[in-house]
């Protein structure tokens, strides 16, 4: 069992003990992040073929790790990209995230604390979901075993497009309800930069 075999919310909270909530808009009070001119001219020409290739991959490659990459610009952090992060094979919590995010600038390995998860989808943000509650606990786990727990943890749910954001505060996670919109890229800049600076 991994990490992509949590398919349901009801699912994670059965089996991890996780209780789970939802709230509307705890972002949109973030103000829009002042990013590059790099980031700006790579997603003009990123953003328009990531969507028109419309596959998991192409929105991960073209979209979200060009965010990473900006985020990493703005505040010091370290961040793998499907890397393996096995952290409880009794739980089912081993695999590959598509992002993760540490609070170092260690990049040569995963080091405490992680902060935050990124599961990119084509499609169906809904699907995401579990899957991403699921590393954000194994996070808590990893970040606990390392001695360095921080609260909350982050995650992120996306199609490039649109982007979800939770949170894991013990053992409790809230889903943000409302989507936000990608755009010029700026506002999930500095939703994700809120993130790093909270913890």
């Amino acid at each position: 069992m991994s990490y992509s075999d949590f398919k349901t919310l009801d699912q994670v909270h059965k089996e991890l003990g996780i209780s789970i909530h939802d709230a509307d808009g705890l972002y949109a009070h973030i103000p829009p992040a002042e990013v590059s001119q790099w980031f700006i001219e790579t997603m003009r020409m990123a953003y328009p073929k990531a969507v028109r290739i419309n596959t998991e991959s192409g929105r991960q490659s073209l979209i979200v790790n060009h965010v990473l990459m900006e985020l990493d610009r703005h505040v010091p952090v370290s961040f793998f990209l499907q890397n393996t992060f096995n952290v409880d094979a009794g739980k089912g919590l081993t695999g590959n995230p598509d992002g993760l995010i540490s609070k170092s600038e260690n990049q040569l390995y995963i080091t405490a604390p992680v902060v935050m998860l990124v599961e990119a989808k084509k499609s169906d943000l809904g699907s995401g979901l579990a899957q991403c509650v699921a590393e954000m606990e194994a996070a808590r786990i990893f970040n606990e075993q390392e001695g360095n727990q921080v609260w909350p943890i982050y995650g992120v749910v996306t199609d490039g497009v649109l982007w979800q954001f939770l949170s894991l505060q013990k053992n409790t996670v809230t889903i943000d309800s409302c989507l936000y919109s990608f755009e010029d890229g700026r506002k999930i800049v500095g939703i994700l930069k809120s993130f790093i600076c909270d913890v």
